[in-house]
């Protein structure tokens, strides 16, 4: 089900590419072209009777739309400098430029000038946006935590609309926080303090029937269209009002009492619990529009706010000019203080700092402590807190100074308090507060710098008691080169039983062993030099020299080539030289976050905007948010509709 529903897609984009085709007109690259460049570097594995690895090239091209997962794998891999291996001869970049034109046009049928946006699924809020979509409504921060479940997540963030899904626990548990909700932020005790003017905006209701009915109908449209995060209809205004006249009518009920259920009403509306938009054609997958500017508010204000629009997107999307102010409005909203939940969401799923403070460590071993309460006195809370922040802090600063996102690698800065120096280990760094975190300028000759060597990074790549090389370049593959391994095969020894082979090993040594299966090589040849740069750190984030007496060999070289003696080399590698894999991953990354959906071999044009835009403006990080709120997918919507159905 799942191979057809894939062939689906990709038969359905290709009628939908082809419908735009009169409208459109981008050079094609023939086939002609790129037979040389796959005679040269790809048929002597893959062709002329060759197979490695099952894959055959040589006649895939007679009829390219029946091979599109074996061409996709072949655009990734060029496109990672993965194939051909680092020993054979490399095409030059206009070469792997040619052929992925040729995949991208005469395979796909995309359009580079005309991005597909993709489909959307109806988003319920999960509970961080649902947290603060409440404070930001009413000022009341209700405890999601204790009350929501966990959300699901796909891949890596808690924003995806497929996995965000409403079950009958859930039901309840939105009908139970709508009625503790309502208690906290309605007064009904007849007290017209501060707390009341939030809800009675006009003070204490009137005599008059009518006028009440005025009143109540005033209150209800100016919290059910903030809520709804569009205006409300006035069906469903009318049906609140009734709400609130029924209740009021009651014995020893109030107006006040009215107004608090037809608020609960109103916040287990699906209107309010789901980001639902408006399309024309709901079932017409070849309909492409524009999103409403209420629906493109929304999306801005759960993308750099995880919450609701508020008053200024709001007037702007009303009186429909929000499009034309979009820029202000993002420099605007990442300035407000309410930036900060992107950025601990983002970095706290994209880079995993979020766990930083919950894993369970054993830090004993590490510190050379034998006492469980002295070893956490020193890896304490406070200590992880900081590691935590000390990414947040970096990553902000890059953001809100637009500076290049290659210092996230490179930083010769970072930020600590002094709990967290003492930890790490620095000296002679002056002026720090034990809370306060601060912006500090490290030695030229420090072992700190960037991001692979703060402890959030080396905590969460680590097991409970030990290093992890491969969970180290792993996390490196998938995060900032965004080239990721295939799953491991099945039945692969644990690395602790290779140490029972007796002889005291080194890190190294033990992988040396634990990959020597020829199965496990290719993986391990991308993944293993990218953690044994880091093998000086402790898998509690301190540096050492030595392991077991031993000197730690951290040289190592990436599988397309480039050579490194340290992690401080290899951070300058991936910012530099690898600098288009980076962006191209966090481009991916943040726009999957965005968008609450996973990237699609459609969304290859957009991300090439977004990383050849970068290319051009030294990767600065707020340049980059504002391409992508100008992305086809960011702005513009398409039926979803029958797939199978609309490719006939």
């Amino acid at each position: 089900m799942y191979r057809l529903t894939i062939i689906a897609i990709l038969v359905l984009t290709a009628a939908i590419n082809d419908s735009m085709a009169d409208e459109t007109k981008q050079p094609t690259v023939d086939f002609s072209q790129v037979q040389p460049v796959l005679e040269n570097y790809c048929y002597g594995c893959h062709g002329y009777g060759a197979e490695e690895g099952g894959v055959v090239l040589d006649t895939l091209h007679e009829n390219p739309q029946a091979s599109q997962e074996t061409w996709l794998a072949v655009w990734r891999n060029l496109r990672a400098q993965t194939m051909p291996p680092s020993a054979e001869d490399q095409p030059s970049p206009e070469e792997s430029e040619l052929v992925g034109k040729w995949i991208q046009s005469s395979v796909f049928r995309l359009d580079a000038n005309r991005p597909d946006p993709g489909r959307v699924t109806i988003r319920r809020m999960n509970r961080d946006e649902y947290r603060y979509t409440i404070e930001d409504l009413f000022g009341y921060r209700y405890k999601v935590d204790e009350n929501f479940p966990p959300d699901d997540t796909g891949y890596g963030f808690d924003t995806i609309g497929d996995v965000l899904s409403m079950s009958p626990l859930m039901t309840e548990k939105y009908f139970d926080a709508a009625q503790e909700i309502v208690r906290e932020v309605v007064p009904t005790n007849g007290k017209h303090d501060s707390k009341y003017k939030r809800i009675f905006f006009d003070g204490p209701p009137p005599e008059g029937e009518k006028e009440r009915e005025a009143y109540a109908r005033k209150i209800l449209k100016r919290f059910s269209s903030k809520a709804f995060r569009r205006p409300v209809s006035e069906d469903t205004l009318n049906r609140l009002v009734g709400i609130q006249q029924h209740i009021s009518s009651l014995p020893n009920r109030t107006f006040e009492h009215g107004v608090a259920q037809a608020i609960a009403a109103m916040l287990i509306s699906p209107q309010f619990l789901f980001r639902a938009e408006i399309q024309p054609e709901p079932n017409n997958p070849g309909k492409i529009v524009n999103v409403d500017e209420y629906a493109l508010a929304s999306r801005l204000s759960y993308f750099l706010w995880s919450s609701l629009p508020d008053d200024e997107l709001s007037k702007l999307a009303a009186e429909g000019k929000l499009r034309e102010n979009l820029h202000a409005q993002v420099d605007r909203m990442l300035d407000d203080p309410k930036s900060e939940r992107f950025i601990g969401r983002f970095v706290g799923q994209w880079l995993q700092a979020q766990d930083v403070e919950s894993l369970s460590i054993d830090a004993r071993r590490a510190l050379g402590i034998r006492d469980l309460g002295d070893s956490l006195r020193v890896f304490s809370k406070t200590v992880r807190r900081a590691m935590r922040e000390e990414t947040e802090m970096l990553f902000e600063y890059v953001l809100k100074e637009d500076r290049p996102v290659g210092e996230l690698l490179t930083a010769n800065y970072t930020f600590l308090n002094e709990p967290l120096a003492k930890f790490y280990g620095l000296e002679g760094i002056k002026d720090l507060d034990k809370r306060t975190m601060k912006k500090v300028d490290l030695p030229k000759d420090s072992k700190r710098g960037g991001i692979l060597t703060q402890g959030t990074f080396l905590v969460v790549t680590s097991n409970p008691t030990r290093t992890s090389p491969v969970k180290r370049g792993l996390f490196i593959l998938d995060n900032i080169l965004g080239t990721p391994a295939p799953p491991a095969p099945p039945d692969i020894p644990a690395l602790e039983e290779v140490r029972k082979r007796g002889k005291k090993l080194t890190m190294r040594e033990q992988m040396e062993l634990h990959r020597s299966e020829a199965l496990c090589k290719s993986c391990h040849a991308r993944m293993d030099p990218l953690g044994f740069s880091l093998e000086k750190f402790t898998y509690i984030g301190q540096f050492q020299n030595e392991d077991d007496g031993q000197p730690i060999e951290t040289a190592g070289k990436l599988i397309t080539g480039e050579k490194f003696n340290d992690v401080q080399e290899l951070s300058q590698i991936l910012a530099n030289e690898r600098k288009v894999d980076f962006y191209r991953c966090l481009t991916e990354k943040m726009l999957t976050y965005a968008l609450g959906r996973g990237l699609e071999y459609y969304d290859t044009p957009t991300v090439d905007i977004i990383v050849d835009d970068m290319l051009a403006n030294d990767g600065k990080l707020r340049r980059m948010i504002h391409t992508l709120v100008d992305s086809a997918p960011f702005q513009k919507r398409r039926g979803d509709g029958n797939l199978l159905s609309s490719a006939n």
